[in-house]
């Protein structure tokens, strides 16, 4: 994920929001792998100013989808790491797909600081245990091991098809009353992303510009 493509999802969910033909979304990724989360190279090579824009369009990016205001669901059925299980998180419904591959939020591991919106995006979809051993833990797991933790909303062999199944059920109900059961569920999340004070952003660049050497990929 980089800036261009964060730019481009604030977009789409943006406009999706706004499209009274689109009832729901689908979120999956197109090959064997949802996303490896963020460009790690091109946030090493911004300078204060650069990583201020891009934070800006991280947020944008993921509160557009974590305040989707339609029914979102997400198929996961390759990796999904840092960024890329922060993304299947916003949604509604989360099926992840039983097999041999990766998830988890790593960004501790490298030095990687969590922005406000990924942190309450992962608060939002973690019991507190599993929360706490993803954050601090910092490591990868398999779906079940996931799924044990109380992440996602099904392990199945077809993760796209429970999907699609239930993400049609939620289209089919009254949108407006759906649209007030997410905002209940998520207010007290979207008014702590709102309430970042300006010394909790420049803490974040801090400690991003002091980490970058760690996380810059070989």
């Amino acid at each position: 994920m980089n800036q261009a493509v964060l730019r481009q999802l604030a977009d789409v969910f943006q406009r999706l929001a706004e499209d009274d033909a689109t009832r729901g979304v689908l979120v999956r990724g197109a090959g064997n792998c949802l996303s490896a989360g963020l460009d790690l190279r091109e946030v090493a090579s911004l300078d204060r100013e650069g990583l201020g824009s891009f934070l800006d369009d991280f947020d944008a990016a993921f509160g557009a989808a974590f305040r989707f205001p339609k029914p979102l669901a997400a198929a996961v059925h390759g990796h999904a790491i840092a960024g890329g299980l922060l993304l299947a998180m916003c949604a509604d419904f989360l099926a992840l797909g039983a097999g041999d591959y990766k998830v988890g939020l790593p960004e501790l591991a490298v030095g990687i600081a969590f922005p406000r919106v990924a942190f309450e995006i992962a608060r939002t979809a973690s019991p507190a245990r599993a929360l706490r051993r993803l954050v601090f833990g910092a490591e990868l797991h398999s779906p079940a091991s996931l799924f044990d933790m109380g992440v996602g909303d099904a392990l199945s062999a077809e993760p796209l098809e429970e999907a699609r199944r239930v993400l049609a059920t939620a289209c089919g109900r009254p949108a407006a009353a759906f649209r007030l059961a997410k905002a209940s569920l998520r207010r007290d999340a979207w008014e702590r992303v709102a309430a970042q004070p300006p010394a909790e952003r420049e803490a974040l660049m801090d400690a991003l510009l002091s980490s970058k050497q760690a996380f810059l990929p070989a």
